[in-house]
């Protein structure tokens, strides 16, 4: 909550930077754990849970992270399995270097007992964290009663059984390492095996950079991977280090290797939990590897064969891809947090230019759920605005992965979804001269991830899509106004059934007669058992107009089909050749200088060229709109969530120009030709909102002065969204919610013991209930920390806001630092994390029966209730004007608990706010507030946190509530516009002056 409350306490002892590093790394260890076990309780029902016993209270993390963390936990199973499993004389010892709480002793004896018969398990990581896990293996008889003859000790051999010894030792202390282990491990004969990060595609792409932000914000930086950024970097490095025989593979090829999972198995995955998320798994799987290296005397491992290949329709290649395409790239920056969209679908739109058609961006996945909005992009210079739907009584409902194919006067919308297993028959047409939405036939099944072509004359065909997150349809169908859907007759060879392909119509097909064949590409996608596929088609279309139209395929072969066989990339025809942007590709990275790429097919002749963008910054191109112009392609919104390292957001468009004529100039065109292209930049110009309903204004739900609101409470889950709340900027209560053993620990004497009683620390003494900041009707006065829980729990009016221990005047609170031995029982739940990484400051809040003044604060924050109850009375922004705040200032004097029946708050519109022990409010910017305990003694943990990206005051800011830097800015040019009148007759510089006010209310 506040501010202004004064002088901190006194400092603790400090530790060192390399303690705190220690602890940070440590800490790396505690949300893995948490993640694996979300993974063991989902993923593995039916055998036992070792993970259960080193985390207390699970939850359950998001798609991404189980299916990340499950396909992490494979690799390394796999590779221990089959170092088990070699015949050997020698007796096998497995050795986990910077094991964390990992209990993979324990899941391998379960797993594989005839394998571990004889076989020594050993963990090695910080000796504090080892003597934390000695005694949960000690007190959890689920864990010792596989083990016998246990010993424990104090060295660096901490416990010791037949089966399993921990050993302490900092892993960076190679001379310490190296003594732990001579006696266990013979160097000479081993296999090492090593799953880290990787940079596979440069420090500038976007994954690498929020994952490398990520661990810098940690305190944990990634040293390894940015000294051996590349698989071949790590080969490199280990073969130089004596280990000759090197196999290394990211977790993206490993996933799509057959020897590594079987199909059924991915299937089995899919009953699980419904995930959607393959770009981003893919971003995340080639950015890990897995390393197995073999020393000079291993025994040999065996290989993996490699699939044959199959039949198909040979063409002549100019392969591999040709780079000899030049393109000038524009960016243009969106408007603070707009058109931050992913998988939407773009349409043309009027615009007041007939010979140039506006862009629309419909749907699609914003900043925090699906939206039904649509962002027009234009290349004239309008100022972005926002505005209401104009002519659509009815619009389609939010919704992503939809497609919408332009007709002409008309487009097609068809399909989408909500959740994965959510998915919509819906199909709109909206007519761009009437601007208005028109429902028609629906599909025949729910579909997303599909694509649809445009074949002339009113017709689109539509691929195979998914029609829930278990099921892949398998048919193509034809929609007209006049026949509505029609499924199309397939025969002979057809691709497997598959979703999220590059499927695109050459580029003369909707010009064509009806009785002539239609034909296009039809490439990669994903399998019905999620294995990316790398085929490549061309179909053929007859009979369009008939009751059954027949599609044929023909498989593509003998040129390198690598760039074209993608999942999730868009494909469009533009200036004679097919352009494919985006998306993933199967087994690597899709670098950033192969993004953009150009098929062609001439005849029995295919070429895939690149085309060299510049794009800066670099964006990332999943869930992109694409759309083409004359000589421009527009690309849109984008985003991936980078596994738990944060979402990364395209921040603007790009205008991609490339120069008309034949594919030979294009080819062999020169930067310096390139750079005579079409200057025509497209920007977001409008957000185009649906109508909603609204309340009537002035609506009061009591009689009185003034009509109370209490405060919306709800529970903390998978399914929250508070990157919602966040931007619906409205308290709400997550009730009981989990924030640490605090809420039981934290009586008086715990408090006493852990901070120590004798901790000089400042605190407020009131002279009356109510705390007065302009009147300042209390003191700041030094107490030992013991006396002051003592004073307050016989009644006395005192109250402690901690400031920095280090330098209070200078630094905001961090609970983390200034009580150091109470900060591990608190913390904030996972649903949370915005907060936590945005965190400004966590100030300890204990108080007596003292009322806190009304204020507002300029940070968001989180007011998280501890021990004892508290009554907090709000109000919105808005209400800021019946409050009595002088100009500048964000303290009022109004004791609004004593003005209940008064007449001052009539005109108010406040919220009310009981909090009990786990209960969490949170506080939007600006709203007005004051705080009163119900009980005795109310004890909490106050974060406050940067809810806007940019614009809040320069300089220190200790209590997060400076002002923004334009209202002091402004409150400057208001003082001089006044001087600027002090010459003139008072009369005359009123009626000025009230002129001004006047017209600033307007703009108000």
């Amino acid at each position: 909550m506040r501010a202004h409350e004064g002088p901190g306490s006194a400092r603790p002892v400090p530790k060192t930077k390399s303690q705190n590093q220690d602890d940070s790394i440590m800490g790396t260890n505690n949300s893995s754990i948490v993640s694996k076990r979300s993974v063991e309780r989902l993923y593995f029902p039916n055998e036992p849970h070792f993970f259960r016993y080193f985390v207390k209270k699970p939850q359950r993390r998001s798609p991404l992270i189980n299916r990340g963390y499950w396909l992490r936990m494979k690799a390394i199973d796999q590779a221990v399995r089959q170092f088990l499993e070699q015949d050997s004389i020698k007796r096998k010892i497995v050795i986990n270097l910077g094991c964390g709480y990992d209990p993979l002793p324990w899941q391998c004896i379960t797993r594989y007992p005839d394998a571990c018969v004889g076989v020594v398990f050993i963990d090695v990581d910080y000796k504090d964290l080892m003597i934390k896990k000695r005694a949960v293996v000690q007190n959890t008889n689920e864990l010792n009663s596989m083990l016998t003859n246990i010993e424990l000790s104090e060295g660096d051999v901490l416990f010791r059984s037949d089966q399993y010894v921990q050993l302490g030792c900092d892993l960076r202390d190679l001379v310490a390492l190296k003594r732990v282990l001579t006696n266990v491990v013979d160097i000479d004969n081993s296999r090492f095996c090593l799953l880290e990060q990787l940079i596979p595609d440069g420090n500038r792409h976007p994954f690498s950079q929020t994952m490398m932000a990520h661990f810098d914000k940690l305190q944990t930086p990634l040293g390894a991977v940015r000294r051996y950024p590349t698989e071949n970097h790590q080969r490199d490095r280990f073969q130089n280090l004596g280990w000759p025989k090197v196999s290394i593979c990211n977790l993206w090829k490993l996933w799509n290797s057959p020897q590594f999972i079987t199909s059924d198995e991915r299937i089995a995955l899919d009953a699980v939990e419904p995930f959607d998320e393959w770009e981003e798994f893919a971003l995340f799987g080639c950015h890990y590897f897995l390393l197995v290296a073999d020393s000079p005397n291993p025994e040999e491992a065996t290989g993996t064969t490699q699939p044959s290949s199959k039949p198909g329709m040979l063409v002549q290649s100019s392969s591999p891809a040709q780079f000899g395409i030049h393109g000038r790239s524009t960016f243009s920056e969106y408007p603070k947090t707009q058109g931050c969209k992913r998988f939407a679908a773009a349409m043309p739109t009027q615009s007041h230019n007939r010979a140039q058609d506006n862009i629309g961006v419909f749907g699609g996945m914003g900043l925090i759920t699906r939206v039904d909005t649509c962002d027009e992009y234009s290349v004239d210079g309008a100022k972005y605005r926002t505005i209401a739907a104009r002519g659509c009584a009815v619009t389609p409902s939010s919704r992503m992965c939809h497609t919408i194919t332009d007709l002409g006067d008309a487009s097609l919308l068809v399909g989408g979804r909500t959740s994965p297993d959510k998915s919509s028959r819906e199909c709109w047409l909206f007519h761009k001269w009437l601007n208005t939405w028109e429902r028609v036939d629906d599909l025949p099944w729910p579909l997303y991830r599909h694509q649809a072509v445009n074949l002339g004359h009113g017709y689109v065909l539509v691929s195979p899509g998914r029609i829930d997150s278990k099921t892949v349809s398998d048919r193509f169908v034809v929609w007209h106004r006049r026949t509505g859907w029609v499924q199309c007759a397939t025969s002979g060879e057809r691709p497997p059934f598959s979703y999220g392909a590059v499927f695109v119509a050459s580029e003369n097909a909707a010009l064509k007669d009806l009785s002539c064949s239609r034909a296009g590409i039809y490439a990669g996608g994903m399998s019905v058992s999620s294995f990316l596929l790398e085929d490549i088609w061309q179909w053929e279309l007859e009979g369009l107009y008939s009751e059954t139209p027949d599609l044929n395929f023909h498989r593509l072969e003998g040129f390198d089909s690598r760039l074209v066989a993608r999942f999730g990339a868009v494909a469009l025809n533009f200036q004679g050749g097919i352009y494919i942007v985006g998306g993933v590709l199967k087994n690597e990275i899709l670098r950033q200088s192969e993004e953009v790429c150009v098929f062609n097919l001439e005849g029995n002749s295919a070429s895939v060229s690149t085309v060299h963008h510049e794009f800066a910054p670099p964006p990332l191109l999943i869930g992109s709109t694409v759309f083409a112009t004359k000589n421009s392609l527009v690309i849109t919104g984008g985003s991936a969530v980078c596994f738990s390292f944060g979402t990364f957001w395209n921040k603007g468009c790009y205008t991609l120009s490339v120069s008309s004529g034949d594919k030979h100039h294009r080819e062999n065109q020169s930067p310096d030709e390139s750079s005579e292209l079409p200057t025509g930049v497209w920007k977001l110009v409008q957000t185009i909102t649906a109508e909603a309903p609204r309340l009537a204004s002035g609506a009061r739900s009591s009689a009185g002065p003034f009509s109370m609101v209490t405060v919306e409470r709800v529970r903390l889950g998978p399914n929250t969204d508070f990157e919602k709340i966040l931007q619906a900027s409205t308290p709400v209560i997550f009730e009981k919610a989990d924030i640490g053993p605090c809420t039981t620990a934290w009586t008086a004497e715990y408090l006493k013991q852990k901070v120590g009683s004798d901790r000089e620390i400042i605190v407020h003494e009131a002279r009356t209930e109510h705390m007065d900041f302009k009147s300042k009707n209390f003191a700041y006065v030094p107490r030992r920390f013991g006396k002051f829980l003592d004073q307050i729990e016989s009644g006395e009016k005192l109250y402690l806001r901690s400031l920095s221990s280090d330098r209070p005047s200078e630094q905001p609170a961090d609970i983390a630092k200034d009580f150091p031995y109470i900060a591990p029982d608190f913390r904030l739940p996972a649903e949370l994390s915005v907060v936590t990484a945005n965190a400004h400051s966590s100030p300890l809040r204990i108080s007596g029966p003292v009322n806190m003044w009304v204020h507002y604060d300029v940070m968001a924050n989180v007011y998280c209730q501890v021990r004892g109850s508290k009554k907090i009375l709000l109000f919105p922004p808005s209400d800021v004007k019946h409050l009595s705040f002088d100009p500048g200032s964000s303290s009022s004097n109004i004791n609004v608990f004593g003005e209940f029946e008064g007449s001052r708050l009539a005109d108010t519109h406040p919220y009310e706010a009981l909090l009990r022990p786990g209960d969490i409010l949170f506080l939007p910017p600006l709203w007005p507030h004051t705080a009163s305990p119900t009980s005795g003694v109310s004890i909490a943990v106050n974060v406050f946190f940067r809810s806007l990206s940019a614009g809040y005051a320069a300089g220190k800011d200790v209590y997060g509530n400076r002002d923004l830097q334009a209202y002091e800015k402004g409150r400057q040019d208001i003082a001089k516009i006044v001087k600027s009148f002090d010459t003139l007759p008072p009369d005359i510089r009123g009626f000025y002056l009230q002129r001004l006010s006047d017209e600033l209310s307007q703009k108000v």
